[in-house]
């Protein structure tokens, strides 16, 4: 079963209890006002990019966007809150047709960010974003080739090599290859 995320609902509702205007969420957040009207709208999921800009707004993270509220209020010992089937695996959807994320963990809920990337050849981005918050990331290829550019200094990385630096940092992770290229981060504190 392939669960997805869609965060425009919980985006709207957030900005609302804040008593903030759509204009003003998109001006702090350096996006148009139509970009965040097709994602409160659900008509865009937006880029990692742009939901880390309207999440430091909303002074929260990525991971409480996508958070499914009914699943924190749980409690106990199911093993859907301790085990993630590879068919069960939580998928992030990105607009981005070339970038793909499944979560490695029950949720976002937890003290590490546990995901698995896979990148299209040729993905590459134009900005480097620091996380809103965290304090290490550790990023290792699985398969293919990244680059991982962190603040002016950029690493070619293959698989089975790991790089650790501190997602602070701008920096940002492309597939420069022609080939298709994996790789599994974990960041602590989550910062999705």
């Amino acid at each position: 079963m392939e669960e997805i995320f869609h965060v425009g609902e919980k985006i709207k509702r957030i900005r609302h209890g804040m008593g903030i205007s759509a204009k003003l969420l998109a001006q702090k957040a350096g996006i148009s006002s139509g970009m965040l009207s097709q994602l409160e709208n659900g008509s865009t999921q937006g880029s990692v990019e742009t939901l880390r800009k309207i999440a430091k707004v909303l002074n929260t993270t990525i991971a409480s966007l996508f958070a499914d509220e009914n699943e924190m209020h749980q409690v106990g010992t199911r093993e859907s809150q301790l085990i993630v089937r590879k068919e069960a695996r939580k998928k992030i959807s990105f607009p981005d047709p070339l970038y793909k994320c499944e979560l490695l963990v029950p949720d976002l809920q937890g003290d590490v960010e546990f995901v698995l990337v896979e990148m299209e050849p040729h993905r590459e981005t134009d900005e480097l974003l620091p996380h809103t918050r965290g304090g290490e990331e550790i990023d290792m290829v699985t398969s293919g080739t990244i680059s991982v550019k962190v603040g002016e200094k950029c690493y070619r990385l293959e698989e089975g090599d790991t790089i650790r630096f501190n997602p602070k940092t701008p920096h940002k992770i492309e597939n420069k290859t022609d080939q298709k290229a994996s790789y599994i981060s974990i960041i602590t504190p989550p910062s999705f």
